[in-house]
């Protein structure tokens, strides 16, 4: 889109070093594992350039001839990125006790774009705000949004994105980017080996923040997240989530896993443990973890420490291998009901029951591993150990229909054998 420098991944870069070792990954178009650090960065450039990107502006440049020097300093990051360009239009957006944000666009753009760029800026400010009350506070004193680089890409304090777009892509895109500095810059995961962790987190976090802000008011904001991952599980070219982000046989494969299995993660997550403790554990989660490079079992041992369950389970099955979640409804014989395990995986059940009465009943089967229950206000009944294929139990009136999770939540892959009706 000719802006003149979008420089990312431009400096010889320190490798992380932990419990694993080095994590000297090659790079290949991809992210790195980076070292947390305090930035002390100098710029020198033709003075005519407008520049944006990591950290604070320490006083005015110092220009001497044709050259300007510029002084930016970061705490607690771990990449510095910037762009230029002499045509750049400078805006800033002040939160109310918030981050200044920053906007970096082209003034040569189409008047429909330079009318987006304008209207992007109290939305980014919104979009913040979702992210600060729900993940958690944004550390930093500034945020910048800069046309550059070739789509959409996240950095510490700001992103770097294409700007000739419709509105609604624009705004998508922003809120996608910036809530990455939650879900990789400060709960800094290895994005080599955990990849789902940085983009499904983002991808679930971002759809609840849009479905607020633009008022869609959909009952599952993810619901395209879990079409993404069905298809996948379905497709026979699935790789799990444990697959290191350079070895996928094929890209879609790739991006179907980390985008949209691993936002199924998160929000099947809810499912298991109930909605209201999957918000704590997500803010506990950032309490614990910020500035600190979290792992896969650092989530599920957070959400065991709020819930008082036993999860690790969940992470094994829909985290390390390809079983896939399939249950289906055998027999309905009066009052009497009989539910079948398909696939490999293991799940806790809703189910509702309408009776030939007209009246409905909501129940709770639990899994047995998962040492207890969700909070819900359906009828608990009997555990279903996970090694059981079947399971039978009997309700007080005759059964008319049964649906196995209603919410549609849980994300089995053949749910056409979820509903049954007595004709």
């Amino acid at each position: 889109e000719g802006v003149a420098l979008s420089m990312t991944q431009w400096y010889p870069k320190l490798a992380e070093y932990d419990d694993e070792g080095w994590h000297a990954d090659p790079y290949i178009a991809r992210e790195f594992h980076g070292v947390w650090g305090d930035f002390d960065v100098k710029l020198t450039i033709d003075k005519d350039y407008v520049v944006g990107g990591t950290g604070y502006q320490q006083g005015e440049p110092k220009v001497a001839d044709n050259k300007k020097t510029i002084h930016f300093k970061a705490p607690r990051v771990h990449d510095f990125t910037w762009a230029a360009d002499p045509d750049f239009v400078h805006d800033t957006f002040q939160i109310e006790n918030g981050p200044l944000l920053h906007f970096y666009y082209k003034k040569d753009l189409e008047q429909q774009y330079l009318d987006n760029w304008k209207k992007l800026q109290p939305d980014t400010a919104k979009l913040m705000a979702y992210f600060s009350e729900n993940v958690g506070t944004y550390p930093y004193e500034q945020y910048s949004v800069i046309q550059g680089g070739d789509g959409g890409m996240e950095y510490a304090m700001c992103t770097l994105i294409t700007g000739q777009r419709s509105y609604g892509s624009l705004l998508g895109v922003t809120a996608h980017e910036l809530a990455h500095t939650w879900f990789q810059f400060l709960l800094a995961t290895n994005e080599a080996k955990h990849e789902w962790m940085d983009e499904g987190f983002t991808s679930y976090i971002s759809a609840l923040a849009m479905n607020e802000l633009r008022e869609e008011k959909r009952e599952n904001p993810l619901a395209g997240s879990y079409r993404g991952y069905i298809g996948l599980a379905n497709s026979g070219v699935e790789q799990p989530l444990t697959t290191h982000a350079d070895r996928y046989v094929y890209n879609q494969a790739y991006g179907a896993a980390a985008y949209s299995k691993g936002a199924v993660f998160i929000a099947q997550l809810g499912y298991v443990i109930g909605e209201e403790n999957l918000k704590k554990t997500i803010k506990k989660y950032f309490d614990d973890f910020a500035f600190k490079h979290p792992k896969p079992m650092d989530v599920i041992r957070t959400a065991e420490r709020i819930t008082d369950l036993e999860l690790d389970w969940y992470l094994m099955d829909f985290g390390q291998t390809t079983n896939t979640i399939d249950y289906g409804i055998k027999t309905v014989d009066g009052k009497s009901i009989t539910l079948e395990r398909i696939g490999l995986m293991p799940m806790p059940i809703d189910l509702s029951v309408t009776y030939t009465d007209g009246t409905s009943e909501d129940f709770y089967i639990p899994l047995q591993m998962m040492r207890g229950e969700k909070p819900t206000d359906a009828t608990i009944i009997k555990d279903w150990a996970w090694a059981m294929p079947t399971y039978t139990f009997d309700v007080t009136k005759t059964v008319k229909s049964v649906t196995i999770d209603p919410s549609k939540l849980m994300a089995d892959v053949k749910d056409d054998n979820n509903s049954f009706t007595v004709e």
